[in-house]
């Protein structure tokens, strides 16, 4: 089973999400009008397939962005200049994490 994963995963990430992406809108139809048979469970299947490349490379971008992005030296200074208490101040309204949106189609928006 975990081999026949695997293998779908590589064969999903090799795919283009611009041509998933034309596509998603014929699936979603597909799946807003309820069947219950087992075409609309493989259509359903085949959205979450596009939607989940969709969400890969939206963090992809993010987590990538991130390590890109290094303090630059005057601001770990000035971050070293400020009193403890605003400092105290600044710590405790950090971000403890982010949610990353699911996007059907690109808004022309980056992650």
């Amino acid at each position: 089973m975990e081999k026949m994963l695997q293998k779908l995963a590589g064969q999903l990430a090799s795919v283009d999400e611009a041509s998933l992406m034309n596509l998603w809108d014929t699936y979603y139809k597909r799946v807003s009008q309820f069947q219950p048979t087992r075409k609309w469970e493989q259509d359903l299947l085949i959205l979450g397939m596009i939607q989940t490349v969709r969400w890969k490379n939206q963090l992809f971008n993010s987590k990538w962005k991130e390590t890109r992005t290094v303090p630059s030296v005057r601001e770990t200074t000035q971050v070293q200049r400020t009193e403890p208490k605003e400092q105290e101040t600044r710590e405790s309204s950090k971000e403890i994490g982010r949610v990353i949106r699911f996007q059907p189609k690109d808004d022309g928006q980056d992650e």
